[in-house]
């Protein structure tokens, strides 16, 4: 006889087995990959994760079993069984059930593949090692505020969240706050962003950029 929790795997499993094809996506978290149903709209007046950082988007419906280390601020990559490239969202949200066997998953909007230009400086051995490298990074613009009010008019601040594969990062060291990018997207103008915070997730490092005065040409 089963367990209830596993009758309710189960009951979860048919529920997004059974529905119809466009609701269905493969979902990518680090090395496990699976099966999982979009389920609905965020509600109105959701939270992000935090005040600048990724609004939820969209969601979706996945197993437990499937996904273990899921939690909020993870990287995953979405994509139809038939689509040769995914695309790529931060985990906004990830509710478990009340018998743990599956989670409702927040997404971000997916992020913008873009070319970037990444500089920064190393102090190494009592020496300034200058880093300037291309490097293809995912970005998405997540809102301004923030304004410095020391010019004529005040010169409002417009935050990113970036993504970068460890497996394309080419320097010894990982990313640094005070680090630069400078990213041309489609959806935004050429904007020369600030590195301001850096977390490690499996295969990413994700950055929070801030670019003061918004974008620029």
């Amino acid at each position: 006889m089963r367990k209830p929790s596993e009758y309710v795997a189960a009951a979860k499993a048919h529920l997004r087995d059974s529905l119809i094809p466009d609701c269905s996506e493969v979902m990518r978290h680090g090395e496990r990959t699976a099966k999982v149903t979009r389920i609905g709209s965020p509600s109105v007046g959701g939270e992000p994760i935090m005040g600048d950082e990724p609004a939820e988007n969209c969601r979706v419906l996945a197993m437990a079993s499937d996904f273990p280390e899921l939690s909020r601020g993870e990287a995953v990559e979405l994509s139809k069984r038939e689509a040769s490239a995914p695309s790529f969202h931060v985990v906004t949200s990830c509710t478990a059930d009340i018998a743990g066997a599956g989670y409702t998953v927040g997404l971000s909007a997916p992020f913008e593949k873009c070319p970037a230009a990444y500089s920064g400086r190393r102090r190494e051995s009592g020496r300034v090692r200058e880093l300037y490298f291309p490097i293809s990074a995912l970005v998405l613009e997540t809102g301004a505020g923030g304004g410095y009010a020391d010019g004529i008019a005040p010169d409002m601040e417009t935050t990113y969240t970036v993504a970068i594969r460890r497996a394309d990062w080419p320097e010894v060291s990982d990313p640094e706050v005070s680090d630069t990018l400078r990213v041309d997207g489609r959806n935004f103008q050429t904007a020369t962003l600030a590195v301001a915070a850096v977390t490690r997730h499996d295969g990413w490092y994700m950055l929070k950029c801030r670019s003061r005065g918004g974008r620029n040409g």
